[in-house]
């Protein structure tokens, strides 16, 4: 009798062990180990718009001042420039916005760009980084046409004359924020889009703009 009760209880200590994973041990042929935990590789975060709010209103400064007010001399003065003419009427009239950011600093886009000369198709007015796009028909216009107006480069490798450092380019169109890939020069100027560079390190968190009304 003794001997029977011994096999039913390491039977069920078997059964037990067996049911709770644990490992069965003294039993001859043993079941393997438990199979292994996944692994879980980090990504990386998506970019996401800040949680506070900048008011684009006429008048307002986004950033430190970096560059001269207005064109370069290899800007806009009177002449077209890169298919960029001097305004005659603005039935057409939208807004769009740069902001160049250095290691997570915002630099000041200058007032008076494409206000040499004449007043351009694509200029600014203020140091908030809002792009007016006029002119007598809709058409499109991008980001290189705003440069070479400002006359200053634009590459994956110098923009605005501040080079070596990595070039990350965002747009935001309708609070969604993605990576443009491709030539820059040829990122398009929407109505209400939010175009960001980045200059140096990397921020997941991208500036968000409301827009004034008046614009």
């Amino acid at each position: 009798m003794t001997t029977t009760h011994t096999f039913i209880g390491r039977a069920a200590a078997m059964l037990l062990a067996s049911a709770l994973g644990a490992p069965l041990s003294g039993c001859g042929g043993g079941g393997g180990s438990a199979p292994a935990a996944p692994v879980v590789t980090p990504t990386t975060p998506a970019y996401q718009l800040a949680a506070n709010t900048t008011v684009l209103t006429p008048g307002v400064t986004v950033g430190a001042a970096t560059w001269p007010e207005g064109s370069t001399a290899s800007g806009g003065n009177g002449a077209p420039v890169a298919g960029v003419n001097c305004l005659v009427t603005e039935d057409y009239h939208i807004h769009a916005h740069l902001t160049i950011l250095r290691d997570g600093n915002a630099l000041a886009i200058p007032a008076h760009i494409g206000l040499q000369g004449c007043a351009y198709e694509l200029h600014t007015h203020d140091q908030s980084g809002v792009i007016h796009v006029e002119t007598s028909a809709a058409r499109k216009f991008t980001l290189g046409q705003l440069f070479a107006v400002w006359g200053q480069p634009l590459s994956r490798s110098n923009v605005a004359g501040i080079s070596g450092l990595p070039v990350t380019v965002l747009f935001n169109d309708n609070d969604t924020v993605l990576e443009w890939t491709g030539d820059i020069g040829a990122l398009e100027l929407t109505s209400h889009r939010s175009i960001t560079i980045e200059l140096g390190t990397v921020q997941h968190t991208v500036p968000a703009y409301r827009w004034d009304s008046s614009l």
